[in-house]
């Protein structure tokens, strides 16, 4: 498949200065810079993002955007999003309580991160169900099979330190 929804921590990741980054994070902070590097040279890779600009404005938010990598990013963006294909760029909607009507609500996956709640609707709202690409958040992994059964796929770049963090941040919290 050739489209995808690009979580956030994976251009964050990638525009880091690497002589700022933590030891242990360099291995996945490399897969981030390689797969923004690819994705910005691969003109058949298709980005899909939400018509409201949520993901965009987290983006520009969270992405060092004076880096070499982050400048390389943004310049890719703006020159994608001037050709990006009407059912690419999905409208989610919202109830009266804010949540994502397109988010898989269930006993498995309602207590799944708010801020994150965007890149699963708009995998689930999109008719080609498309992977969510991960830098190494933990917390994904708790959900995978929940959402595997809703035909939602999460693609780490580095699995290995993402289960760490799960380690460490999920598995220590249940521990404790």
């Amino acid at each position: 498949m050739n489209k995808i929804i690009l979580d956030t921590n994976v251009p964050a990741k990638a525009a880091v200065a690497p002589e700022l980054c933590p030891a242990e994070e360099l291995k996945m902070q490399k897969a981030c810079m390689e797969y923004i590097g690819e994705l910005t040279k691969n003109k058949d890779k298709k980005l899909v993002l939400d018509l409201d600009h949520e993901i965009w404005k987290e983006y520009h938010t969270n992405v060092y955007g004076n880096s070499n990598m982050g400048k390389i990013f943004f310049k890719w963006l703006y020159e994608y999003y001037a050709t990006i294909l009407p059912e690419d760029n999905i409208k989610l909607h919202k109830d009266s309580e804010g949540k994502y009507q397109e988010f898989p609500y269930d006993e498995d996956t309602q207590e799944f991160d708010e801020s994150d709640k965007k890149f699963v609707a708009l995998s689930n709202a999109h008719q080609e169900k498309p992977p969510i690409i991960e830098a190494a958040d933990g917390k994904w992994l708790g959900y995978e099979e929940s959402f595997a059964k809703y035909g939602i796929h999460i693609q780490f770049l580095d699995r290995d330190y993402a289960q760490k963090m799960y380690e460490q941040k999920i598995l220590n919290k249940r521990a404790d």
